[in-house]
């Protein structure tokens, strides 16, 4: 089996292991490393790519949730499965887990423009009617699966602008690279979970059947000065999605 290489496309603010996640992700889709077969030890692996064991021991952690890995105690790490438990990976708990989600996912942008926000809109974003802001919008795609799992459209404050100007698929997080412009950090984040019935607009975009019920996800991103930075709208049909959390007793 040959050294894993990280992904020159990958983004330089991805984290090591999501990296090393991906391209073991997509040897194991690809058969590279086929089901029923062991990964080296930990400590062998983290040798042949010149990363600690932490950073292996992380990215393994990541296919585990996914359900493309299992750990069997006195046998090893075997490969469970070559399709992703995609439904698995909406956490969406913390800051960490938006980048993190991020990164595993693209969004193909088909289309770019301002917008003048009036009515509904206006108040449902939470702007003043008339405001201007940046907009786009297209399918979004787990790394290496063909079909869209949701529809994303984005509101962005003209700040943004040189942010996505040449981008056209985003493969991190847009608040992350809008701090790294802007100097602003995002230290509010206000998430909405509603079931809808999807608009045969998007049911098509999706390849739905018209009426599929689905989830729209709204989150607000909000700076330490009290700016909306963004407002992203997720429509996903309620199969593509479950969310999880963990609670503590304290």
């Amino acid at each position: 089996m040959p050294d894993i290489e990280t992904d020159q496309s990958d983004s330089t603010n991805t984290p090591l292991y999501l990296k090393i996640a991906h391209k073991l992700e997509r040897q194991i889709i690809s058969g590279e490393r086929a089901v029923g077969s062991l990964l080296p030890p930990e400590a062998e692996l983290a040798a042949q790519l010149g990363i600690s064991r932490h950073t292996i021991r992380q990215a393994i952690a990541q296919l585990r949730q996914r359900g493309m890995l299992a750990a069997r105690k006195g046998v090893g790490t075997r490969v469970e499965s070559a399709r992703p438990q995609w439904r698995e990976r909406f956490r969406d708990n913390n800051r960490g887990d938006l980048f993190e989600f991020a990164s595993e996912t693209e969004m193909f942008i088909s289309l770019k423009d301002r917008v003048e926000i009036r009515g509904k809109l206006a108040t449902e974003i939470g702007c003043r009617p008339g405001k201007t802001l940046l907009y786009m919008e297209g399918p979004r795609h787990f790394i290496n699966e063909a079909a869209p799992f949701c529809w994303n459209e984005v509101y962005l404050d003209p700040i943004a602008e040189p942010v996505i100007r040449d981008m056209d698929v985003q493969r991190s997080s847009l608040f992350h690279l809008i701090e790294a412009h802007t100097g602003e950090r995002i230290v509010d984040i206000q998430q909405d979970i509603r079931a809808v019935p999807i608009s045969d607009e998007i049911c098509s975009k999706l390849g739905r059947p018209n009426g599929t019920i689905g989830l729209r996800i709204t989150r607000r991103y909000v700076s330490s000065g009290g700016r909306l930075m963004e407002y992203a709208v997720q429509t996903s049909p309620a199969e593509s999605f479950a969310y999880r959390t963990h609670i503590q007793a304290t």
